[in-house]
């Protein structure tokens, strides 16, 4: 991956030109926000695992002990928004993987990207079972 930001700039304005008003317009909501999603989680919450966003949605996962959760997740959770898909993870299950990955990986660069990834699947995981949550209300509501 290219770490050059002017680079990265042009890449990111040939994209943004390429895209029709509308989706330029949707994409300006998302990023706004994101913006208000990570600011307020930097302020006021204290269980955020991650925030981040797909394009579409902003994805944030919680971390609570096991107990509460009765799981190791992910649990999902109402949003305020639609666009925001919320879930849970147990601290439990997130500290057995960070000594993990630490335990395999000895180079610190090598354990970050693997924490990116491991992360990133957690993403994957909270939009697809969200998904699935969605689909399994919309049958439920053609099967009355």
């Amino acid at each position: 991956m290219d770490e050059n930001p002017n680079e990265i700039r042009k890449h990111l304005m040939e994209h943004l030109q390429s895209l029709p008003p509308d989706e330029v317009l949707k994409l300006q909501g998302i990023l706004n926000l994101l913006v208000s999603e990570m600011t307020e989680t930097q302020i006021t919450e204290h269980d955020v695992l991650f925030c981040g966003s797909n394009g579409t949605t902003i994805i944030k996962a919680l971390h609570f002990p096991r107990e509460v959760l009765g799981t190791d997740g992910p649990v999902l959770l109402p949003s305020a928004t639609e666009h925001v898909l919320l879930a849970a993870y147990s601290n439990e299950f997130i500290q057995h993987n960070v000594d993990a990955t630490r335990n395999v990986f000895t180079d610190p660069s090598v354990c970050e990207a693997q924490w990116e990834m491991f992360l990133n699947g957690l993403a994957e995981e909270i939009a697809e079972k969200h998904e699935q949550e969605y689909r399994d209300e919309f049958d439920e509501i053609l099967a009355f």
